[in-house]
């Protein structure tokens, strides 16, 4: 299969919609399920709309593939949850650092399934991503006995979003990116919702700014984010693209920088510099990877 030009500014603009989460949910005062619950609820309300003369293909999947539809579903809502369980247990940098092993995860994952290859350049891209996020977290990181739950939830939360994305991988191209977005939100979305009655928290009762942070975490991170990096996957290697999610932590503080004013120490900076160059050796890959013959395929030698 080939890939159109267009994936890439896809998933560029995928990866900077992304990665502005953590800068929209200062917004909010509500607890983190509440808020997972309705970014799911406003994207699949939204999104619904542009498939509804698609949704007749969900009837030729198979009962596994819709299985895998619901899978990809409670592992969205789940990474969510376990990415803040993980914040709330330890500290930002543990949780940044522990789950940016999921591009190793995803790599091998991707190596073992789909026969993906593995060349050395994706093996460097990696590494000087996670030495860019380890870099930028060392001087947060803290490995004491207290953190435990909460380092053991952040690699929970890269193993379920490599859940996520694989099952994408798998299932995408069979449907159009719209349908699936859509059932995938619907699925982790009805997860959600299921949490916060669960837990007895309050529906709606929040301040018009909560209420905005709802709105832009629906548009942004979730419509334009993930449902741009679920398009580029039927395309691009599922590891690859989990590289290039490392990318965010740059992309977040640039943003954060100008519009939240929180400065760049020169240890941030740092880790930046090794995060670009893992982009750009990743981008080198890609570039070889699309010139070679066999390259499109996802049994490639």
């Amino acid at each position: 299969m080939s890939t159109p030009r267009s994936v890439y500014l896809f998933l560029a603009v995928g990866l900077a919609a992304a990665s502005q989460s953590g800068n929209i949910i200062k917004l909010a005062q509500a607890h983190p399920v509440a808020i997972t619950a309705w970014r799911l609820l406003l994207a699949t309300l939204l999104l619904s709309p542009l498939a509804a003369r698609q949704y007749g293909l969900l009837l030729r999947l198979s009962r596994r593939d819709l299985l895998l539809l619901f899978l990809a579903g409670v592992a969205l809502a789940t990474h969510f949850f376990a990415w803040i369980a993980a914040v709330q247990m330890s500290t930002v940098a543990n949780a940044a650092v522990f789950f940016s092993v999921n591009p190793v995860l995803i790599g091998l994952a991707g190596y073992f399934i789909f026969g993906e290859r593995v060349t050395p350049r994706l093996v460097l891209s990696i590494g000087l991503g996670l030495l860019g996020v380890l870099v930028i977290g060392w001087g947060d990181l803290h490995l004491k006995p207290e953190y435990l739950a909460g380092d053991l939830a952040s690699v929970l939360c890269a193993g379920l979003f490599a859940v996520y994305f694989l099952v994408a991988k798998h299932v995408r191209p069979r449907l159009p990116s719209r349908v699936y977005v859509v059932v995938v939100y619907g699925s982790a979305c009805a997860v959600s919702f299921a949490t916060l009655f669960a837990l007895g928290l309050p529906v709606a009762t929040y301040s018009d700014r909560t209420w905005l942070c709802f709105v832009l975490m629906a548009l942004v991170p979730t419509m334009v984010g993930h449902s741009s990096l679920n398009h580029a996957v039927r395309y691009i290697p599922a590891s690859r693209i989990s590289v290039a999610t490392l990318s965010e932590p740059v992309l977040a503080g640039v943003v954060a920088l100008f519009v939240w004013g929180e400065p760049v120490s020169f240890q941030t900076g740092a880790g930046y510099v090794f995060i670009c160059l893992s982009v750009l050796v990743l981008a080198l890959d890609q570039r070889t990877e699309r010139d070679e013959p066999w390259a499109s395929g996802a049994g490639a030698p």
